[in-house]
């Protein structure tokens, strides 16, 4: 016997057909060999140097009236945006390179490049 979905029911399908496709993983996922892949594209040098460009994107013109340099201005005025936005590239990178991953498995990956890189933590 065959019902006819009303377009309440409809709706709700898809929602639920998009929460599926969002939570199932799309590929295997090794949080271990994510992170090597990483630190292999990523060395620590390449990301203090990328920190230290994305730093100068957060930082007044007159942070030299009360600061030394520029990261001291940074830790005292802004909240990890700069360690969010490189956080962002590893990671739309890792997806661009070995497929999309759940947001779980990002939450994931995430905590264990912060760890990684010392730099990033905030």
């Amino acid at each position: 016997m065959f019902s006819i979905l009303t377009k309440k029911n409809k709706i709700i399908m898809k929602y639920l057909k998009k929460f599926n496709e969002e939570n199932t993983p799309k590929v295997d996922f090794d949080v271990n060999l994510a992170i090597s892949k990483i630190e292999e594209h990523f060395p620590e040098d390449k990301i203090n140097g990328m920190f230290d460009n994305e730093i100068l994107e957060w930082v007044d013109e007159d942070w030299q009236d009360e600061y030394e340099s520029e990261y001291d201005y940074y830790i005292d005025h802004n909240n990890g945006e700069a360690q969010d936005v490189i956080i962002d590239e590893i990671v739309n990178w890792y997806e661009k390179e070995f497929g999309e991953i759940t947001k779980e498995q990002k939450f994931e990956l995430i905590d264990e490049i912060k760890g990684t890189y010392y730099i990033l933590e905030f």
